[in-house]
């Protein structure tokens, strides 16, 4: 469920790829309000995975603009490494007991991004 989550805006963007991008303040918003239910984030956690994942929102927004029409392995490369980025910056704020919890969202990512599910069907929590 929670994998599903750390896809969404990148997900969010693909699909909608040639056809405008979500909202990178709404993905922000949606990321930092998930995580917080699951990992129990503070206010200032939550404030700084909110600031990461808009970062993210909106580097993301500007791969797919400007490599539109380009290679698609070059813009995930680029995708998978904005994201592990993000990890990094939201594991910085975490405590040991929710880095633990987060290590276990990203490895079910993943997973569901090795198996190409994705927000797909799998009991992805239809988001």
């Amino acid at each position: 469920m929670m994998a599903a989550l750390l896809l969404t805006v990148g997900l969010s963007f693909a699909q909608q790829r040639g056809r405008g991008f979500s909202n990178p303040e709404e993905n922000a918003k949606r990321t930092s309000e998930r995580l917080e239910k699951e990992l129990g984030l503070s206010t200032a956690q939550k404030d700084s995975v909110y600031a990461y994942s808009l970062e993210q929102s909106k580097a993301m927004r500007q791969v797919f603009q400007d490599n539109e029409h380009g290679d698609r392995q070059q813009v995930m490369g680029e995708m998978r490494k904005l994201r592990e980025q993000t990890d990094q910056k939201i594991r910085s704020v975490l405590d040991d007991g929710q880095k633990e919890a987060y290590e276990k969202l990203v490895e079910e990512r993943a997973n569901r991004m090795r198996q190409g599910g994705g927000r797909r069907g799998g009991g992805s929590g239809g988001q």
